[in-house]
């Protein structure tokens, strides 16, 4: 595999970019549609993904199984997913398929879920805060701008393995997200030290 290290370089000048561009906690990509359509789930724009042949069926297949949740459920369904996300991270670490966020990285890109990139980390007042991204996300990287994130499974993910891999509580906010006007994910992680 090509060095993904350069490709992380290349992710963070744009979402710095796009950082510096937001407005109102929405991102610079317009425009700001009312939901997603079923098309919209066919068209995955993920870079580095893209060369694996199978890319579109493979994402428009997952994402399937999350574009038949109404509306109308849709807030109590980010919880689910959430909890599956979280259940699934802490099964990753538990059961040796990672050891650390390293491997972890490296599973969540041979699964084509995303490149996981640890940004920053930092203690604030007895908590070790982290900034998690994540490119070319399964989930969203491609979908409309609907003005809010989406991404509440790859946020279950981050807070369950990190929370085997701390020994302790995690929580993994998501606060930009391509359905927010990014080309990104980005995961305020907080975990108790």
């Amino acid at each position: 595999m090509e060095n993904i290290g350069a490709i992380i370089e290349e992710y963070r000048r744009t979402t710095d970019d796009e950082i510096m561009s937001e407005r109102n906690g929405i991102g610079p990509r317009e425009p700001i549609k009312d939901n997603i359509e079923l098309k919209d789930i066919f068209r995955p724009e993920r870079m580095f993904f893209s060369r694996f042949e199978d890319d579109g069926s493979y994402v428009a297949s997952f994402r399937m199984g999350h574009f038949n949740i109404p509306d109308i459920i849709s807030g109590s369904a980010a919880g689910v997913s959430y909890i599956g996300g979280l259940n699934l991270g802490r099964a990753l670490i538990s059961e040796g398929l990672a050891g650390d966020i390293h491997s972890l990285a490296e599973l969540m890109l041979d699964q084509k879920l995303g490149i996981l990139d640890i940004v920053s980390e930092w203690e604030d007042d007895g908590y070790l805060r982290m900034d998690v991204r994540v490119y070319e996300c399964i989930e969203c990287a491609g979908l409309p701008n609907i003005g809010r994130p989406i991404c509440f499974f790859e946020a279950g993910i981050i807070a369950g393995a990190l929370s085997e891999i701390l020994g302790c509580d995690v929580d993994a906010y998501e606060r930009r997200c391509w359905t927010n006007g990014y080309s990104f994910c980005q995961f305020d992680v907080r975990a108790r030290v």
